[in-house]
Order: structure tokens, then sequence, then C-alpha cells
């Protein structure tokens, strides 16, 4: 994961410090829009020294990483919970409906965040619930195909797969957040996965 803090918050003190901190970073970015986010504006939001912020977050951008880092912490375990009480439709289906899912609650934050990947730490942090995703994919690709194909060739076909998915879910969460409700849109996907089962 990607390193958005100067110093990490281990006292329960300096974590409260963080949370409030991030809480106003929240809270302006969907009150305000992200032009409003500045440094300034978090630590008075959050009733924080600028001194006090600048210990965990040297920046704009790694608040919004940290955001963001919240938002993949979630994604990834919520992916993980998916695999532990499957059964019934293919898993690659739930996986898929789930990741979907949780694009679609807390909406408008999740596209504003989605927004900040012309900042690095934030493309850096947003990539770890894909990575993840991918590793799944390529683990039924590999249970499936590895008598057919190399090790080489899975991994690729996943890393196609996976992104392929990844970036048509952003594009609709940005441009046409309704088909994201869509079944259809769900069926077009995993129709996508279920090609990449094919040798």
């Amino acid at each position: 994961m990607v390193n958005k803090y100067r110093k990490k918050p281990i006292q329960s003190r300096s974590k409260v410090t963080v949370d409030t901190l991030l809480e106003a970073t929240t809270h302006i970015l969907l009150k305000e829009g992200v032009e409003a986010l500045t440094t300034n504006h978090v630590a008075e939001r959050a009733g924080v020294s600028i001194g006090s912020l600048y210990q965990y977050f040297p920046n704009k951008a790694s608040l919004i990483a940290a955001l963001i880092e919240q938002h993949v912490d979630h994604e990834v375990s919520t992916l993980k919970e998916v695999f532990m009480h499957w059964k019934g439709e293919p898993l690659y289906r739930s996986v898929i409906n789930e990741f979907i899912q949780i694009h679609l609650n807390d909406i408008e934050l999740t596209k504003l965040l989605h927004q900040q990947v012309s900042y690095l730490e934030c493309r850096q942090a947003l990539r770890e619930a894909t990575k993840y995703f991918e590793s799944i994919m390529e683990a039924l690709l590999n249970a499936k195909l590895k008598e057919q194909l190399s090790t080489k060739a899975i991994k690729v076909r996943a890393f196609v797969v996976t992104n392929a998915i990844d970036s048509l879910i952003q594009i609709a969460l940005v441009e046409n957040t309704e088909m994201l409700s869509e079944p259809y849109l769900l069926d077009e996907l995993v129709k996508l996965v279920n090609q990449a089962f094919e040798v």
C-alpha cells in the first residue's frame, strides 16, 4: 500500500487526530468539492493545528490517498467476505456483483475519490483492490486452465480481464452511474469473464 503518512498514528490519541482529519477531508470534499480542499482548510475544519496535520499528511494528495486507502480496505475485506460465504452462483459473478455494489455505496464520495487519479499516490492506492481482484481471477483461471495454458499466459489473461472489468466500472461510475444498477451490465461483465475461461 502507498505510504501516505509522514508519521504512522500509533497511539490512540494520534489515531483520533488522523480520524478527525480524514472526517474533515470527507466533509469538505462532499460539501465544497476538491477545489476547496487545502491542508489549511482541513486543519481548520478538524480543529487541529496545521503543524499537527503536517505530522501525518505532507499535502492534499496524501489526505485523499488516505481516504482511498480506507475505501480500498473496505473493498478488499468485502470481497474476502464473499469468498467466506460463497455458495450457489459462479464465484466470479458474486465477486463482480459485490465489486459493483461497493462502488454504489456512498457513491458521491466514491466518485470523487476515483476522479483523483491524477495524483500518483491516489492512483497507487486505488490499484490495490484491483490487484486483489486480479489475484482472485488468476487463481480461478489457474484451477481451470493450468493444463492448457502456461503460468505466464494465465497471469496475463487475469490482468487483461480484471482491468477491463475495473475500467468499465470506473467509466460507468463517472459517466453513467445508473448503468451500475442495471443487471445487464453485470451480465455483460460475466460474459467477458466466461470468455476468459475458454482456451
